[in-house]
């Protein structure tokens, strides 16, 4: 048993490249996805080392975003990240391009400082980071008292959590996240079907975790093996059911296969200023962490926005 569940590490850790969302593997997802919205408008992105999504504009122009959903991009390893970026970035920065964006996760340090000493325009972003060992017992009497009890709840209540690739799963899964979005009335996308269960084609880098009650799926959750970390991504819950606590069930399952992996962290990502996401987050341990998103706007295309806003007002006139 420990001889294959390190071997199950080995596999993982050793074909992960620092990000897992520069791969083109992911980006060919993402694009066969979100094309069913503008069929031809969304296409992938590459160089050697790199692989993101362009999305065309009129007059042959684009716009470039080296992750989709504001995810992290790094180049593969293997060439020398300064010849690298500067490579990248001068096939970024064409006549057609009229803008690229480029987040870069908390660990890359070396990768923002590349970008900085280039010159690109960038802000800090927040995200949420609980830092794990091998010991997953000491990890789970970290979380604070609320989680402990609403996880040692879920199983007391008989609630089924698993990884699954069963695509009924996911559509089940999908009605729920369109009942909670159609709820709320805040979300600003709502990702396609597609998108799912695209994902769920990628073994090796996605985890899809639900929770059953009574041979029924009440809510799941999205995990991304990123490098050397997971990633919490995507959620969805039958609310009313929320008294079993499915999402303490699920996050809780996402450590333990962290650790089981031999992974170093789990990213729960940012909350937008939402402070029930959050309080939510704290309560695991994880602890707000810093990244970076770089922005570059052609200043050719933006004087040109310009002179058209006053050709129109002139003409209002």
């Amino acid at each position: 048993m420990m001889l294959a569940l390190e071997n199950l590490r080995t596999q993982l850790l050793s074909t992960s490249e620092p990000t897992l969302f520069s791969q083109a593997r992911f980006a060919d997802v993402v694009v066969r996805a979100i094309s069913e919205f503008a069929p031809s408008r969304y296409q992938r992105w590459s160089v050697d080392s790199l692989v993101g999504v362009q999305t065309l504009l009129s007059y042959g122009r684009r716009s470039i975003s080296l992750c989709p959903f504001g995810l992290y991009a790094h180049p593969s390893r293997g060439r020398d990240l300064s010849m690298t970026v500067r490579d990248v970035v001068s096939q970024l920065k064409t006549l057609s391009t009229v803008s690229f964006e480029w987040n870069v996760r908390f660990d890359h340090d070396a990768l923002a400082n590349e970008l900085l000493t280039i010159g690109i325009t960038s802000t800090r972003t927040l995200t949420h980071v609980l830092t794990i060992n091998d010991d997953y017992e000491a990890t789970f009497a970290a979380y604070n008292s609320t989680a402990r009890n609403l996880v040692r709840r879920a199983k007391r209540e008989g609630l089924l959590v698993r990884t699954s690739r069963s695509s009924q799963d996911v559509n089940v899964y999908y009605d729920i996240y369109l009942r909670v979005a159609s709820a709320k009335g805040t979300y600003r996308f709502i990702h396609p079907r597609k998108l799912f269960h695209g994902l769920l084609e990628l073994r090796n880098d996605v985890a899809f975790i639900v929770a059953e009650y009574e041979g029924r799926v009440i809510a799941g959750g999205w995990f991304f093996r990123d490098g050397d970390g997971m990633l919490y991504w995507h959620a969805a819950m039958n609310a009313e059911l929320s008294k079993y606590s499915p999402m303490y069930g699920i996050v809780d399952h996402a450590i333990r296969m962290a650790h089981d992996e031999g992974r170093k962290s789990v990213n729960f990502g940012g909350s937008s200023g939402i402070r029930s996401l959050e309080e939510f987050k704290n309560k695991w341990g994880a602890e707000p962490t810093l990244c970076w998103r770089f922005q570059w706007h052609n200043p050719f295309w933006k004087s040109m926005r310009k002179v058209k806003a006053s050709f129109r007002y002139a003409y209002a006139r």
